[in-house]
């Protein structure tokens, strides 16, 4: 498998997962900003395919 990531999937990210908003992150989390980040976006990430799904079921 190739190391690159799409030009696609980095536009998407760009576009679904904002810069560094420590605001947003839990208190317990606030002294790790990678896990934050890697956190927040995850759940950006699953709020979209949930997002997605459920409009795919709609049209059924």
């Amino acid at each position: 498998m190739e190391p690159n990531i799409p030009m696609m999937v980095e536009s998407l990210y760009s576009y679904f997962v904002p810069g560094l908003l420590p605001e947003y992150w839990p208190d317990y989390l606030r002294n790790d900003p990678v896990r934050a980040h890697g956190l927040w976006s995850f759940y950006q990430g699953l709020r979209l395919g949930i997002q997605i799904a459920d409009a795919c079921l709609e049209k059924l």
